[in-house]
């Protein structure tokens, strides 16, 4: 059952406020067209503190593990050695890039001829070529662009890299179909991605495992960022409040994997999980920085919760895979 609107709605605005977020809030009112507001929410660059579970440096361990097998090895470094090992020249395109670390991170091989990356805020593209210059970087080239108007040359790339941006795709049928057309016959796709429930409906049972790891979390673990208010619950978002925030946030993630089926085999899927820490984590991530003995042990108790939850034969919310043309 989908949740229109939702008490949880009400508590984010509330956070939102006590933040001093009201010009964010209000802008987004405005009946701006649906790419406009995709292009407002995310040209809002927030600062270098994330408050969400992707941020904890024993979760980034994990994901490695995970999908590397080493908990010191990011997925760029594996794909590389496993997949392109002596190949030159690669050509690799990077749809909805953000600020552009990923890409930072692949250009660090000498594998690459071009990186391509592009996305729809002009913000984040300013700051990835920033930050590329004063790196010395030359062989990525960073532009602003709608992934639906994006010229996709047929057979150009060896690797399309979808990091955390297929999500934001309503049309995937027609992206996947240019993805296919532009990759070389040996080339793959990749994604790093969120493919759990499209608007974040989370199940009943998902939200009650998330409660339940919350409530084994100290008061001071449970405190929110800059508030200092004590997270109390996890609840299912509003659909119209997600709209309004953002129209592309995981408007079809759930469809993702079955489109991705129709014209590509599976080369590797590794899946790694978020469906409670995620939902847990949200908002009080920064009490989890310190890789001390208390917060390890914490964060592996919440790790036990969501391995056991996956283990009953739900799906993790989160996949890292890599596939060929079909």
């Amino acid at each position: 059952m989908k949740t229109i609107i939702s008490f949880g709605d009400l508590v984010d605005v509330y956070y939102k406020l006590y933040n001093s977020d009201l010009a964010k809030i209000f802008s987004r009112l405005i009946p701006f067209s649906s790419k406009k507001r995709v292009t407002k929410s995310w040209d809002s660059v927030t600062g270098s503190f994330s408050t969400n579970w992707w941020s904890v440096p024993y979760i980034q361990k994990r994901w490695n593990k995970l999908i590397t097998g080493n908990d010191d090895t990011e997925y760029p470094e594996y794909l590389v050695n496993k997949y392109f090992l002596g190949r030159k020249t690669l050509v690799l395109l990077s749809p909805g890039c953000g600020t552009g670390g990923k890409e930072l991170k692949f250009c660090k091989f000498d594998n690459f001829k071009v990186i391509e990356a592009f996305d729809l805020s002009p913000e984040r593209i300013s700051i990835a070529k920033r930050n590329a210059e004063e790196k010395g970087v030359r062989n990525i080239t960073y532009s602003v662009s709608d992934i639906m108007s994006f010229k996709f040359e047929k057979n150009k790339y060896d690797i399309v890299l979808f990091d955390s941006s297929l999500h934001h795709v309503k049309e995937l049928e027609i992206i996947l179909d240019k993805v296919y057309n532009s990759l070389k016959d040996d080339g793959v796709l990749v994604i790093n991605e969120f493919v759990g429930p499209s608007r974040f409906q989370w199940s009943k049972e998902q939200l009650n495992k998330s409660n339940e790891a919350l409530k084994i979390l100290p008061v001071e673990y449970k405190r929110r960022w800059k508030s200092g208010e004590i997270k109390s619950k996890n609840y299912r978002p509003g659909i119209l409040r997600m709209i309004i925030s953002d129209p592309s946030e995981s408007v079809r993630s759930q469809d993702i994997l079955n489109e991705i089926y129709k014209n590509f085999n599976i080369v590797e899927e590794k899946p790694y999980g978020g469906n409670i820490l995620h939902l847990t984590l949200k908002d009080i991530s920064h009490n989890f920085m310190d890789e001390d003995e208390e917060t390890s042990d914490l964060i592996n108790r919440l790790i036990k919760i969501e391995d056991d939850f996956l283990a009953a034969g739900n799906k993790s919310d989160f996949i890292f895979g890599v596939y060929s043309k079909k």
